[in-house]
């Protein structure tokens, strides 16, 4: 019977007659004590695998964002009520030149400078604003 060095044989099913079989390096337990041969069975035992470490999540604050603080609403409140010219650069590079009548959570109305209609903008579409 060949011996397996790098592969464990397939378990067998209990011989039909009740007694336990269990192979061992592909031999039975019977030859190893007769031959007076080392018996290696404690190195070739199946090792269970070790448990993962439970690790506590850190508890950290969560992000602050410009809504939570109310620094955006307190600044855009500020220039409603002093009536402050603004200069609005979009996303696309223009320009819109005028003073903050209403703000939202998502968009804010502006009237421009030069008299004309109100416009409601995203905040989405602005890359920023400075006041002049």
């Amino acid at each position: 019977m060949p011996i397996f060095n790098s592969r464990r044989p397939s378990k067998k099913k209990p011989a039909s007659n009740g007694k336990n079989f269990k192979p061992r390096n592909g031999r039975d337990n019977n030859k190893n004590a007769s031959s007076g041969g080392s018996n290696k069975n404690n190195n070739n035992k199946m090792r269970r695998p070790s448990k993962p470490i439970k690790r506590k999540p850190i508890d950290r604050p969560a992000q602050t964002s410009i809504e939570n603080t109310g620094m955006e609403a307190a600044y855009l409140k500020e220039l409603i009520d002093t009536q402050k010219t603004v200069v609005i650069v979009m996303t696309d590079g223009d320009q819109i030149r005028g003073q903050v009548r209403y703000y939202d959570k998502d968009v804010f109305s502006v009237g421009p400078a030069d008299g004309g209609p109100k416009m409601f903008l995203r905040k989405t579409g602005i890359r920023y604003l400075y006041e002049v």
